[in-house]
């Protein structure tokens, strides 16, 4: 077969299978997040999702409901097999929402955060962070990479965790205000310090 057929193969599979990313939210509260178990879900997700044509490209593990990030092709299918595992809390597609304001885009960001959806709130960020320059972006970058800590943290990669932790503090410190937008910048700055010392991984909460 011709490297050119194959291309136009890949390209009409493109345009029949419509692939979508999906968060699936399980209520799943209370787990204490680790490598062993990570493995044990990411196992345990791939094989509900064997049957449904989908694809599993992570698990994350917090407090409140275990993630289960998932490219798919018929979105129904994916959320009524893991339904099977574990009642459903929410499902989401992922779509970058450019028609906000960067104000907004921050703001819903810190609510992901907040409410223990990392990865999301990284997400957002990045879209404002990729049209900025000079000390916003180091502050945005900031942002995005403690968001991307507690990605890690949720699945029990605590070096990774820590790693990021230091970068964000790093890059947070070249910010001289104490906000950028509503972001209480300063107690920001304090609560990764205090992470940083006590050398344990914790969910924190950003304040506005």
């Amino acid at each position: 077969m011709s490297r050119l057929l194959r291309l136009l193969i890949y390209r009409l599979k493109e345009v029949i299978y419509t692939v979508a990313r999906v968060i699936v939210a399980l209520k799943l509260q209370g787990l204490e997040a680790s490598p062993e178990l990570h493995k044990e879900l990411l196992d345990k997700a791939k094989r509900i999702l064997s049957n449904t044509g989908s694809r599993l490209v992570d698990v994350r593990i917090g407090k409140r409901r275990v993630e289960i990030d998932v490219l798919a092709s018929d979105v129904d299918a994916a959320v009524s097999a893991l339904a099977e595992w574990a009642p459903i809390e929410y499902f989401r597609e992922i779509a970058e929402t450019r028609e906000a304001s960067d104000e907004k885009l921050v703001e819903y960001a810190v609510k992901l955060f907040n409410d223990e959806r990392f990865w999301e709130a990284h997400e957002a960020l990045e879209q404002v962070w990729r049209g900025k320059k000079g000390a916003e972006r180091e502050v945005l970058y900031s942002l995005i990479k403690t968001a991307a800590a507690f990605v890690h943290a949720q699945k029990g990669e605590t070096a990774a965790y820590f790693r990021l932790l230091e970068a964000a503090l790093k890059h947070l410190n070249r910010w001289d205000l104490d906000q950028y937008y509503r972001v209480n910048i300063a107690e920001l700055k304090d609560e990764i310090q205090s992470l940083l010392v006590s050398k344990t991984p914790k969910f924190i909460k950003i304040h506005m």
